[in-house]
């Protein structure tokens, strides 16, 4: 039982993990699966609708038959749309929700009102595709299915009343369809869980500093805050920072690029003890860092935050027998914000090199707070 508890749990903790880290790729997914199905289910209409005039004569399409076409390439062009350039996946997940729920409806309308004295057939097939197409959240999941084979069951119990030979098939057609949408969902999430984590292994292993292993690099730090700014705008709280130590160059010169790396090595190990893990630390450039600690917005306790970073370094760089070094930081505050991340950096760089101009023999600090507005000179 301990061991089914534990297994249970930790498929619930990976699929966390991917549902915070993967939102690209859960919308990158959905959204291609959206194209895919809407395309298809037009197919589909089109040629059953055919189908049904050439083997039965008397047959006449329903509204809710000529409806699905138009509403299925609607969703198709948007998709695509979106696929040329991903959106907000929040955005993306509520327009994939949104076709599923449109599909439930229409399977409803064409499998219980529309011929009332026929089997149904489409909900189990429609539950089972949806299931397996879209990644969401296992929760999500299971509530859609529950409640789109609850309306069905209510109401293909209330409309076909007089066919007492059909109805308890639709019903048991419909229950089947949702315990296989269930395993069919489990198993493809479950694929897509494994290859996220595969890709992530090789993909961290490319974005770290090769000297520096547990810092990012510049193609890591930017893919890592993209994804960060993706997940929290319009409603971004962080502190950008920048950080360079001055006369680097003295130091390499004078001291060897041995005492140079040392001090390289002091400034990660600094950075990696005074932040979080869900903190963004990088390098971009010889001796300096990027940092950006999410919901630190307050004045006082960034410029205390960095004066005590630019202290240690120069503590440790004088403990690893090189002169004492002094820092120059820039910071940006974002409370609240939409942000851009290019537009974040040019305000923290410019704000570094402002530090530099006040002098290079003292540690340095200036603060700025983020603005999508270019300040006139």
């Amino acid at each position: 039982m301990q061991k089914i508890t534990s297994y249970f749990n930790e498929k619930r903790e990976r699929e966390k993990m991917y549902l915070s880290k993967g939102k690209r790729a859960i919308a990158k997914h959905n959204i291609t699966v959206l194209c895919m199905m809407s395309a298809w289910a037009f197919c589909l209409t089109l040629v059953f609708m055919v189908a049904a005039f050439a083997l039965f004569p008397g047959w006449r399409p329903s509204i809710s038959h000529i409806a699905f076409l138009p509403v299925s390439a609607i969703y198709f062009l948007v998709g695509m749309l979106f696929n040329a350039k991903v959106k907000s996946p929040r955005m993306i997940s509520a327009l994939c929700f949104s076709f599923n729920v449109v599909v439930a409806i229409s399977v409803i309308l064409v499998d219980i009102y529309s011929h009332p004295e026929t089997f149904a057939c489409f909900m189990p097939v429609a539950i089972i595709a949806l299931s397996g197409g879209f990644f969401y959240s296992t929760k999500v999941s299971n509530i859609f299915n529950i409640s789109f084979a609850a309306v069905y069951i209510f109401c293909d119990m209330m409309h076909k009343v007089d066919y007492e030979y059909i109805w308890p098939f639709d019903v048991f057609m419909a229950i089947v369809g949702v315990f296989i949408a269930a395993g069919v969902g489990t198993h493809f999430r479950s694929i897509q869980i494994v290859n996220f984590e595969s890709k992530m292994k090789y993909k961290n292993l490319s974005m770290r500093d090769p000297l520096l292993e547990n810092i990012f690099n510049k193609r890591g730090y930017e893919d890592a805050i993209d994804n960060y700014l993706v997940s929290n705008n319009p409603n971004v709280r962080c502190a950008f920072i920048v950080l360079d130590l001055n006369n680097f160059k003295h130091i390499n010169d004078n001291y060897g690029h041995d005492m140079g790396d040392n001090i390289l090595r002091c400034m990660s190990s600094t950075l990696l003890s005074l932040f979080r893990d869900s903190d963004i630390i990088g390098r971009f450039g010889g001796d300096e860092f990027i940092v950006l600690a999410d919901g630190m917005c307050d004045d006082e306790t960034v410029e205390k935050k960095c004066l005590y970073i630019a202290e240690l370094i120069g503590r440790k760089a004088q403990e690893a027998g090189a002169i004492k070094v002094f820092s120059s930081l820039g910071a940006v505050l974002c409370d609240g914000q939409n942000v851009e991340f290019e537009r974040l950096f040019q305000i923290a760089d410019e704000a570094m090199y402002e530090a530099k101009e006040m002098g290079r023999d003292a540690d340095r600090f200036v603060l700025r707070h983020y603005s999508d507005e270019t300040p006139s000179k």
